[in-house]
C-alpha cells in the first residue's frame, strides 16, 4: 500500500498532468474549426481542471497546513500527455490504494478515470500553443464577420415571435467567439494568474461551449441548414494584436451586457410556447451572472498583478468599447447587403417550418 508523503506526490504530478491538458484544450480550440469539437475541447479543459483542483486540495489535506506544490511538480507537465497514457497512471494508482487508509483519494482518482474512459476530444501534445488573432471558422455556416444586420445596419429590428426566436438562437451559435475567447485567455493569462485562474477560466470556457450548441440545437430543430446561417466573429477579431488583458475584458464586459433580458426573453419564449428556448435562456442567465463577477474579479487581480491600479478596469472595458466600435466601423456596404440578405433569407426559412 502506498503511505501517505508518496500519495501526495503522486497526487502532486497528477495535478500538474491534469493541467497541462486543461491549458492545452484552451489554446487549442480557436485553431479548431468544427463548433463540436471546440465544444468537445472545452469540456475536457473544464473536466480537467475539476480532476486537478481535487487533486491539489487533497494534497493539502495530507499535508495540512503545508498548502504548497511545486516541490513535486515533473518537467514534462508542461505539455499534456496522451489520454491512454494518464488513464494507465490511474489505474496503477488505484491498484495500489487502500480504500479504509485512503477512500477520499480512491474517490478523486476514480471520478478522473471516468471522466477519461471516453473523453470527447484530446488536445494534440505537439500543439499549436500560440492564440491566432483570427480563430478558424467552421466551413459548415455561411462566414459573416457580423452575425445579424441589428449590429450594422440602422433600424433593422430584433424581432418578435419567430424572428425573435431565430435571433436569440443564432446569438447563441455565434458564442463561438466566445468559446474561443475563454479558452484563448484560458491559456495565456494562466503564467500571471494561476491556478484559481485556470479553475474559473476552464468553467467559463465550458459554459460558453453550452451556449453556443444551444443555439446549435434549436436550430437544428427548426430544420435550418448550417449553410443558411451567419457565423461571424467580429468581437474576437476586434482583439486582433492586442494584449490578452482586451481579450478578457471583452469576455467579462460583452457576454455580459445583456444579462437583464435574459428573462424577459425567456418569459417571451414560454408565451410562445417554446419551452427549450426559454429553459436555454434562464441558464444562460444564470451562468452569465457568475461570468460578470468572473469578469470583475480577473480583470481586477490581472491588473493588480501588474501593478497598475485594480480599480481601474472599467478603463480597460472603454477600450474594449473603443475596439469594436473600431471594428464595427469597418464595416462595408457590401457587409450589410450580404448580411441582411442573409437573415431575411433565414427568417424566410424558419417561418416556412
Amino acid at each position: 500500500m502506498r503511505e501517505r508523503i508518496d500519495t501526495a506526490q503522486e497526487l502532486t504530478r497528477f495535478h500538474y498532468l491534469a493541467r497541462a491538458v486543461a491549458l492545452a484544450c484552451g489554446v487549442q480550440i480557436a485553431h479548431t474549426p468544427e463548433l463540436e469539437a471546440k465544444a468537445a475541447l472545452a469540456r475536457v479543459a473544464w473536466e480537467q481542471a475539476l480532476a486537478a483542483d481535487a487533486f491539489r486540495e487533497r494534497v493539502f489535506e495530507l499535508r495540512y497546513p503545508v498548502r504548497v506544490l511545486e516541490e513535486w511538480g515533473e518537467p514534462a507537465a508542461t505539455f499534456p500527455v496522451s489520454a491512454a497514457e494518464l488513464e494507465g497512471r490511474y489505474r496503477d494508482f488505484l491498484e495500489a490504494t487502500d480504500e479504509l487508509d485512503d477512500g477520499p483519494t480512491e474517490r478523486i482518482v476514480g471520478q478522473a478515470l471516468a471522466d477519461l474512459e471516453h473523453p470527447p476530444a484530446w488536445p494534440d501534445p505537439t500543439g499549436p500553443f500560440d492564440v491566432p488573432d483570427f480563430p478558424r471558422k467552421d466551413a459548415r455556416y455561411a462566414e459573416h464577420t457580423f452575425y445579424w444586420p441589428d449590429t450594422i445596419v440602422a433600424g433593422y429590428p430584433y424581432g418578435e415571435g419567430r424572428a425573435l426566436q431565430v435571433r436569440a438562437a443564432v446569438s447563441h451559435l455565434n458564442e463561438v467567439w466566445a468559446v474561443d475567447t475563454a479558452g484563448a485567455i484560458l491559456y495565456a493569462l494562466a503564467p500571471e494568474l494561476g491556478w484559481e485562474w485556470i479553475r474559473d477560466a476552464a468553467r467559463w470556457t465550458y459554459d460558453e461551449a453550452r451556449h453556443m450548441l444551444m443555439g446549435k440545437r434549436r436550430l437544428d430543430g427548426w430544420g435550418l441548414r448550417p449553410e443558411d446561417t451567419p457565423l461571424g466573429g467580429y468581437i474576437y477579431e476586434a482583439c486582433a494584436g492586442q494584449d490578452p488583458l482586451y481579450r478578457l475584458g471583452m469576455l467579462g464586459y460583452f457576454e455580459t451586457k445583456n444579462i437583464g433580458r435574459k428573462k424577459e426573453r425567456a418569459q417571451a419564449f414560454r408565451e410562445l410556447g417554446d419551452a427549450t428556448s426559454a429553459t436555454d435562456m434562464e441558464f444562460d442567465w444564470a451562468d452569465e451572472t457568475l461570468h460578470a463577477e468572473y469578469g470583475r474579479r480577473w480583470l481586477k487581480e490581472l491588473l493588480e498583478t501588474r501593478g497598475e491600479d485594480p480599480e481601474s478596469w472599467p478603463q480597460v472595458l472603454e477600450r474594449c468599447e473603443e475596439l469594436v466600435a473600431a471594428r464595427l466601423a469597418g464595416a462595408t456596404d457590401a457587409d450589410r447587403e450580404a448580411i441582411v440578405t442573409r437573415a431575411d433569407n433565414l427568417l424566410r426559412l424558419a417561418s416556412s417550418q
